[in-house]
């Protein structure tokens, strides 16, 4: 099986698993936000935040290190498996006794509780079986979409259930703790490999991850400035809808978009010694992802308030417009995201990093020195901000791998008309014949736009697959997929 046909079945699998895992998270996350006040999703919020916190400070890179090996071994995997547990254990312990700082810091006594327990996930997530990073490595992502399944259904019982009882934060944080074990317990049944503690081979996996874990904590600082400045500039309720109307924008990015272009980056480091095949790859990656973006940022954009309406309900309402620039915010997250995996790929680690400080030390400096601050003004900021971070990245990108950034923008304009001809026509049909009862506007206005930019994208790309090799080459691709899909459905 070629590269591309395992990327794209890779990818699938990746698919299936995030978006089932994400489907799930979502409804339960209509549910809590109906059940709960902002207020709640605010301690959340400040849960997250710290436990990212630490959670960056305890990733060593032992994936991407096992991904980029030419050859991995069992002492690879297993002083994988044992820096991991043991640095997670190490910031399980400091969370639990810095937590009384935190919650004092930031106001919130009852958040001393909530990290302490929220911090248990983290080395009950670490025991899982190491062997799943050499699937990953391998693209065998099957077995991991099943244990996912069985995880994220069991964690969605949990949290609902939890919540009818008792609404409130806790139900979060249940669900958390429960997913960890389930995944944990779920990686041995799926495949026999006994892991054994061991830092055989810590030297070469801490030259590796050493430059991942600092760009980690720059990578928090500048993921999360805004919701640290919120949370210390605002209520907890003021935090806790910016917070969830920002995870609902980066939903589609965390639950399909990212994990599916996850074996992207093993498709990149396969060709990181050949020069030209590297840059039509890195190129051809981006306009996969510009692709999936485009469409989605501007139905997000356009759409906030029915969006916001049908999802969390109109006690939300006051929050709707921060929707616009998490739209834009989405966009560059993930598109930020498959470029520094290309770095990564590659084994430019370091240069990704001095990027990432440099970048992070320029956008807090912005964001703190922003007066008469509110909630819309920091979520523009933070939008444009990292519009302009990608930009500068896919520039130094294109220094290093000549992969054609002209040629990427170009062909990508191929994208952004007919999604902006289709968002137009979608909006005259709206204004002129659709209810105005939100979910039905939006059901409406989903399937005309998603079937106008469809229809648009594939006639442009029947044209101009002759002339675009990009084009040509998806267009292989996704037809290889649907007739293998036809043939086992009709079998």
């Amino acid at each position: 099986m070629s590269t591309s046909s395992r990327v794209f079945k890779s990818s699938t699998f990746l698919l299936a698993i995030q978006l089932f895992q994400r489907s799930l998270g979502l409804i339960s996350t209509l549910i809590l936000a109906r059940l709960l006040v902002p207020a709640d999703f605010g301690i959340v919020a400040m849960v997250a935040i710290a436990l990212q916190f630490f959670e960056t400070l305890a990733d060593a890179g032992n994936k991407h290190y096992i991904i980029q090996k030419s050859e991995v071994t069992d002492q690879d995997l297993n002083t994988a498996w044992t820096m991991n547990l043991a640095i997670k254990t190490v910031m399980a312990t400091l969370i639990i006794v810095v937590a009384p700082l935190i919650s004092e810091y930031l106001g919130a006594p009852e958040l001393t509780m909530a990290l302490s327990i929220a911090a248990l996930a983290m080395p009950l997530g670490a025991l899982r079986n190491p062997i799943l990073m050499l699937m990953a490595r391998e693209l065998n992502y099957r077995p991991v979409f099943v244990l996912s399944i069985w995880q994220k259904a069991v964690s969605f019982i949990v949290v609902v259930v939890f919540a009818l009882i008792h609404p409130s934060y806790w139900a979060i944080i249940a669900g958390d703790l429960v997913a960890a074990i389930v995944m944990a317990i779920g990686s041995y049944f799926i495949h026999a490999y006994k892991p054994a503690l061991t830092l055989q081979k810590i030297g070469a996996q801490w030259h590796f991850s050493k430059w991942l874990i600092l760009r980690g904590v720059v990578g928090f600082t500048r993921s999360q400035i805004d919701n640290l400045i919120v949370s210390k500039l605002f209520g907890t309720g003021q935090l806790g809808g910016y917070h969830l109307i920002r995870e609902l924008a980066t939903f589609p990015a965390l639950s399909v978009i990212i994990p599916g272009s996850e074996p992207l980056q093993a498709a990149i480091a396969e060709r990181k010694n050949h020069s030209e095949q590297l840059a039509y790859r890195i190129r051809l990656s981006l306009f996969m992802m510009v692709t999936l973006l485009t469409p989605l940022t501007i139905f997000m954009a356009a759409y906030s308030e029915q969006i916001v309406n049908v999802f969390l309900g109109p006690q939300w309402g006051d929050f709707e417009e921060l929707l616009r620039p998490f739209a834009l915010f989405f966009f560059t997250f993930c598109l930020f995201a498959l470029v520094s995996d290309a770095f990564v790929a590659t084994g430019q680690v370091r240069a990704l990093f001095i990027f990432d400080l440099v970048s992070t030390t320029i956008i807090v400096g912005f964001l703190l020195s922003l007066e008469d601050i509110t909630l819309s003004t920091m979520a523009w900021a933070r939008g444009w901000l990292a519009v302009l971070t990608t930009l500068a990245l896919l520039l130094i990108l294109q220094s290093r791998t000549h992969f054609n950034l002209a040629r990427l923008g170009a062909i990508s304009v191929l994208v952004l008309a007919p999604s902006l001809f289709a968002w137009l026509v979608t909006e005259i049909v709206r204004l002129s014949f659709f209810p105005a009862t939100a979910l039905i506007s939006l059901i409406l206005s989903g399937l005309l736009f998603s079937g106008l930019v469809t229809i648009l994208l594939m006639a442009i790309a029947a044209s101009s697959r002759p002339h675009i090799d990009e084009i040509a080459h998806l267009w292989d691709q996704g037809t290889t997929i649907l007739k293998t899909l036809y043939e086992r459905i009709h079998r």
